[in-house]
This record gives structure tokens, C-alpha cells and sequence, in this order.
């Protein structure tokens, strides 16, 4: 006789009302209080038959075989060797996966000296530099439409140094893009990531024009922006920047535009900073403590405490401008409900080295774009092609089921060992997880729950709307 199991799960309260997560499924449920009272009373529990089951429940035989069959389909229960879910598989290690989002290094070159760049030296900007050719460039987009497959759409982004630094081949490769996607019926897509001291009319103009999604580096009001990211000679960026800044998000043609924040020292200041940022007329902004060796710049234990304790009000900030049907955007918080929303199970932390990758100016194809020149994660070139072996050893070992530290944490499927840039520079590998802020994240996901519970009680339609502001369609998670 099959006997059948509870999913590993975890049980969390919102304002007095249970909740049950699926680790495998990251999946939430709320759920009533006699069924908390049978799960509580029956995890960990030993596979039974679903009859013996059916006895552990009250009410008629009608009501608990249909809340049975509920939990069956919500694989709350699931077979004693229960299958791995739907989701897990396939194996991306096993499959040759579609390119969809590549990532043009167009040059190394840098006009600010930001004290804490992963990139160069310290205050001192990048060095000697190279920029993309525009062949280069012009194979890289073949390149990206030619193992793009069938997939209806893909996307280009330029990256640096500072990007704009080479705006004559952004502007070439955007419209030799649209040729090549109108040649092959998809569409394209275009961002860029910028430090905002180069946003002229011109580029501005053309950024609108051609609808390309900007990400604008800058850590907040005048004095931390000047304090980290002055120009090479020391002197400050922020006023250089702002007539810039300003332009860009007054446009007519403006699409949403996001602002990316590093956090250094201050943790205390990120409200402020986020205020000023939205005040500004961003759409959002998101904040991600420094990665950097330099413990001079790093958050210490207190700082990064100090740092969840800000999110956790901001989330409450979150759910006040929820309740008046109005839109906060903490970044932070939008990716972490849409994750939870949509049940995003991740055997990766990202789609880096999977359906991701990046181009140096000089043609070489590394995993992401924080990556780039790093020569042991070199993963072919754009000439002679993706280097299969290399790529294929780095699926395996970079899954999360290799890492085995990972494997009774509840939140694995959420985090899956966190950013893989974080790891080569915290823990010196990007296959180990990074165990450094590993509690942190489990907390934060608690805290990223906790909003869900509350929003999936009383406005389940404003988590749809935040999951279409992602580009996402209808909802899937049911509430039993």
C-alpha cells in the first residue's frame, strides 16, 4: 500500500493566521487552524497510508477525503519516495539552453573613482582600458540571436567601465539589433547600466527613443555619493551628475527607471536615501551592502544588522503604501514578493551561465558581467563559440544540490547559495554558498514572508499587479 509524507515545510504566523511554506515548491499556503493543528501534530511524520492519515482529521468522511485530495494537489502531501517536482527538472546541466540576455562589456573604461570598485584600484578608476570594436560588437549580437533558438524575445545590455563612455557603438549596435531580430521575427530588448555623469540630451534622446532600460549606479544624497563615488582626482560627482539625472527622468518618452544603491557604512542613512532617490522621480531603487575585500568599506556584523533591522521598517513602509493601493519602490522587497508569488524555484541563484552571459571587448564570453576578466571563468569566446565542457562542469558544480551545506536550510529554493560574484570574493569560489550572510538572508526571506502572508489575506490582486510589473502573467499560487 503507497503511504504518503508531509513535504518538508515550515509554519509561519501572520497576525495570528498560519502559514505553511514549501521548501521544495516555495510555495505559501494559509492555512485554517485545525489543518496548522494536523500538520503541526503530524511533522515530522512517518509515511502512512492515507487512510491512517484520514484519521488524524475531523469532520465527515466527505470533508476530509476532500482535504486530503487538497493537500495532494498542493503537494502539502506527496508519496512516500516522492518525485522530484516539476519544477526542478530539467536539469540544466544536461540541456543545451537558449541565449536570452547578453551582456556587452563595450568598454573598461571609467570616468568616476569609486573608493570601493570591485573592478579597478581604489579612488583611482579602472587603469589602462580596452573598449569594443564595433565588429566585435556586431558578432556579439550575431552571436546572441544565433543560440537564442526559437525564443520570442532577447536582450542586450550594455555594461562597463561606463558604458555611455562608447555611445557611438551602443547607438550602431541598437540599430543593427532591430535588423537582426525583424530578419529572425523576435524582439529585442535593451539596457544599461550607468553612472549617470554622461546622460547629455543627446544620450538621453536616444536612451528614450529607443526605449533602453536604464539602471542608474548612485548611492543616494550628495554627501555619501561624493563620499564614494568622486571622480578619479577626488573631486565630487553628485552636482555633476543631478542636471543629468533629472533630465533623463523628466522625459516625456521616460520609461521606469531604477536606481541601484551600494551600501557602505551608513546603513542608518537608507531610508533617507531611498526617499531622495524616489523624490528624484526613480521608480525604484535597490540596495546591496558593498562586495569588496576591503574591510574598510564591508558592513561588519553590526552594520549588516543595523541593515535588516532599516528593511524590516521599509517593509512596513511597503505594506502602508500597499494599503492605499500606491506603489513604494523598495526594490529589495518587489523581487522578493514577486519570487514568492510566482513560486520561482531555483536551482541557481540567477540565469548567469545559464541563459546569461557576458562579452569582454575583446569577444571572450564570461558567466555574468561582474565576472568579466576573470580568467578561470572564461566560458569560450564569440568566434570560435561557447567551450561546452567548461560550461556543462560549472552547471554541475554550481547547482545547489551540490552544495551540500545548503541542503537543510528551509530557504534554499529562494536563495540557492546567493550571488556567485559575492562567493569568488567572500569564500573564494563561485560554486560555495555564501555562508557569511547566510542568516541575514534567511531573516530577510522571513521578514519577505511575513509581507506576503499579510498582502495574500487582504490584497491578494496587489501581489498580480506586482507580478505583472515584472513582466509575469496570472498568479499561481492558490490558498487552501
Amino acid at each position: 500500500m503507497q503511504r504518503f509524507k508531509f513535504a518538508e515545510n515550515r509554519i509561519f504566523s501572520v497576525d495570528g493566521h498560519p502559514f505553511l511554506f514549501l521548501t521544495e515548491e516555495n510555495a505559501i499556503f494559509e492555512m485554517a487552524a485545525d489543518l496548522e493543528a494536523f500538520v503541526k501534530g503530524a511533522t515530522p511524520l512517518r509515511p502512512q497510508p492515507l487512510s491512517q492519515l484520514m484519521d488524524r482529521l475531523g469532520g465527515t468522511e466527505a470533508e476530509k477525503r476532500e482535504l486530503v485530495n487538497a493537500l495532494l494537489k498542493g503537494r502539502v502531501l506527496v508519496p512516500e519516495a516522492a518525485a522530484p517536482t516539476p519544477m526542478a527538472s530539467p536539469d540544466p546541466a544536461a540541456i543545451d539552453l537558449p541565449l536570452q540576455t547578453l551582456v556587452l562589456h563595450v568598454t573598461e573604461a571609467c570616468n568616476l573613482g569609486c573608493l570601493y570598485c570591485y573592478h579597478g584600484v581604489s579612488g583611482q578608476g579602472v587603469g589602462p582600458t580596452r573598449s569594443m570594436r564595433l565588429p566585435v560588437a556586431h558578432e556579439a549580437v550575431d552571436f546572441l540571436f544565433a543560440h537564442s533558438a526559437d525564443l520570442p524575445e532577447v536582450v542586450l545590455v550594455f555594461f562597463g567601465g561606463e558604458p555611455f563612455l562608447n555611445f557611438g557603438l551602443i547607438r550602431d549596435v541598437v540599430g543593427y539589433a532591430r535588423e537582426k531580430a525583424a530578419a529572425k521575427g523576435q524582439r529585442v530588448q535593451f539596457a544599461a547600466t550607468t553612472n549617470g555623469t554622461l546622460l547629455t540630451p543627446e544620450i538621453i534622446d536616444f536612451i528614450h527613443a529607443n526605449q533602453v532600460g536604464v539602471t542608474v549606479s548612485l548611492d543616494g544624497f550628495e554627501q555619501i555619493q561624493d563620499r564614494y563615488r568622486p571622480f578619479p582626482d577626488g573631486s565630487p560627482s553628485y552636482r555633476a551628475i543631478l542636471p543629468g539625472v533629472r533630465r533623463l527622468l523628466a522625459h516625456p518618452l521616460a520609461k521606469p527607471t531604477v536606481a541601484r544603491v551600494t551600501v557602505c557604512r551608513e546603513p542608518f542613512a537608507v531610508p533617507q536615501i531611498l526617499d531622495h532617490l524616489l523624490s528624484l522621480g526613480f521608480a525604484e531603487a535597490g540596495f546591496a551592502p558593498v562586495t569588496s575585500e576591503n574591510p574598510e568599506y564591508q558592513l561588519d556584523a553590526d552594520g549588516m544588522h543595523a541593515l535588516l533591522e532599516i528593511f524590516k521598517l521599509l517593509a512596513q513602509r511597503f505594506l502602508e503604501f500597499a494599503r492605499r493601493e500606491e506603489f513604494f519602490g523598495f526594490t529589495n522587497l518587489v523581487d522578493m514578493l514577486v519570487t514568492l508569488h510566482e513560486g520561482e524555484v531555483k536551482n541557481y541563484p540567477c540565469g548567469a551561465g545559464l541563459g546569461l552571459f557576458a562579452v569582454a571587448p575583446d569577444g571572450r564570453l564570461f558567466l555574468c558581467q561582474r565576472l568579466t576578466g576573470e580568467a578561470s571563468l572564461a566560458m569560450g569566446d564569440i568566434h570560435r563559440g561557447f567551450d561546452r565542457p567548461r560550461i556543462a562542469a560549472f552547471r554541475k558544480k554550481a547547482r545547489l544540490s551540490q552544495k551540500t551545506v545548503c541542503s537543510t536550510c528551509w530557504a534554499r529554493k529562494i536563495c540557492a547559495g546567493g550571488c556567485y560574484h559575492e562567493a569568488l570574493v567572500r569564500e573564494g569560489s563561485v560554486q560555495q554558498p555564501n555562508l557569511h550572510y547566510c542568516e541575514w538572508i534567511k531573516r530577510w526571506i522571513e521578514t519577505g514572508i511575513q509581507v506576503y502572508g499579510r498582502l495574500a489575506s487582504s490584497q491578494p490582486e496587489y501581489l498580480d499587479k506586482l507580478s505583472l510589473l515584472r513582466g509575469h502573467g496570472a498568479p499561481v499560487q492558490p490558498m487552501l
